[in-house]
């Protein structure tokens, strides 16, 4: 099933592409608009592509115990801002918006490893488009109480049955039914997401409700940087 599904994922938009650059390649597209389209849709193909492979990738080193994180003080607005740029493509192609809600004080920076905590957020973020109709709406909330942070993504979506909502965090694993037995994908996004969470010492949790959507929730207990460690680690 890993196999089919991975095949899919790489041969489908490979073949997007293909048709894309050979319509250029035959100059059969001249309008400078629509040549601009094009290469906007093989970028944006060859971007999905890039993350599938690193997923596959990323988890072979997580299995292998040979993931490294690297540790230090982050913004939080600048990871949402650069999983949002790399999930444009998805959520312009589904005609799908993302509200994102600040809150009303500014936010405290985390100890982060940047890199690996944009992946988990675009895997949540791709799970969410993959899961609602289109023109829906995502929406990104994030807040800081008592020494801690919590990232949370809604959709409009499908939903999740109680009973399915445990073993959604295993790896390859994919529910049976409806809509989402139509949907392709690795297996792999939600499981990367939650060890690179556990990673943080945060906890990745989902509240959902069949026919009414899913909330995913990043918690980092205990792990918000203040001015004086900030000019530690700095040092």
């Amino acid at each position: 099933d890993f196999v089919a599904n991975v095949s899919h994922e790489l041969r489908t938009p490979l073949a997007s592409m293909l048709v894309f650059s050979e319509m250029l390649k035959l100059g059969r597209v001249t309008d400078p608009d629509k040549v601009r389209e094009y290469g906007r849709n093989i970028e944006s193909i060859g971007l999905k592509l890039t993350q599938t492979i690193n997923q596959i990738l990323d988890y072979s080193r997580i299995e292998s115990g040979q993931k490294r994180y690297h540790f230090e003080p982050t913004e939080l607005p600048v990871i949402v801002e650069e999983a949002l740029a790399a999930c444009a493509g998805r959520l312009q192609q589904q005609q799908q918006t993302v509200q994102v809600l600040w809150p009303e004080e500014p936010l405290p920076l985390v100890m982060a490893d940047a890199e690996a905590m944009t992946m988990a957020l675009i895997n949540l973020l791709d799970n969410a488009s993959k899961y609602s109709a289109a023109a829906s709406t995502i929406t990104i909330r994030l807040q800081c109480e008592h020494n801690s942070v919590t990232l949370a993504i809604s959709d409009e979506g499908i939903g999740i049955a109680r009973a399915e909502q445990a073993k959604i965090f295993e790896k390859f694993y994919r529910v049976s039914t409806g809509m989402v037995h139509d949907v392709k994908g690795s297996g792999l996004g939600l499981a990367i997401a939650q060890h690179i969470v556990a990673a943080h010492q945060g906890q990745l949790t989902v509240t959902s409700e069949l026919g009414r959507g899913s909330t995913f929730t990043i918690h980092w207990p205990g792990v918000v940087v203040d001015d004086e460690s900030k000019a530690k680690a700095e040092l």
